[in-house]
């Protein structure tokens, strides 16, 4: 009888960790698949960051182009008013009034 309890209880505590072995696998498997998706989103999202940043460098790029242009032509204005000046210089206003 002793016997039989005994083997009873062994057999009970291997169920036991059975279901529990069983119960850790599904978890595993179940984070698993959670971290898989998420390590997935997370290369979606460095794809589009580094689609971002060519796009951003396209801009600064057109951007810095711009700056240029508006130099150039503050400078061309600068001399044209330099120019004028000069001419407004050399006028003799006793002339003008002749």
């Amino acid at each position: 009888m002793k016997t039989n309890l005994t083997q009873s209880l062994i057999l009970f505590g291997a169920a036991c960790m059975a279901l529990v072995f069983v119960k850790l696998m599904y978890d595993m498997s179940t984070n698993m698949a959670k971290m898989t998706g998420y390590v997935g989103t997370l290369s979606q999202d460095v794809s589009a960051m580094r689609v971002s940043i060519e796009r951003m460098t396209d801009e600064m790029e057109t951007m810095g182009q711009s700056i240029q242009r508006m130099d150039a032509n503050i400078h061309s204005m600068g001399n044209a008013v330099k120019q004028g000046g000069k001419m407004f210089q050399q006028w003799n206003p006793k002339e003008i009034m002749r």
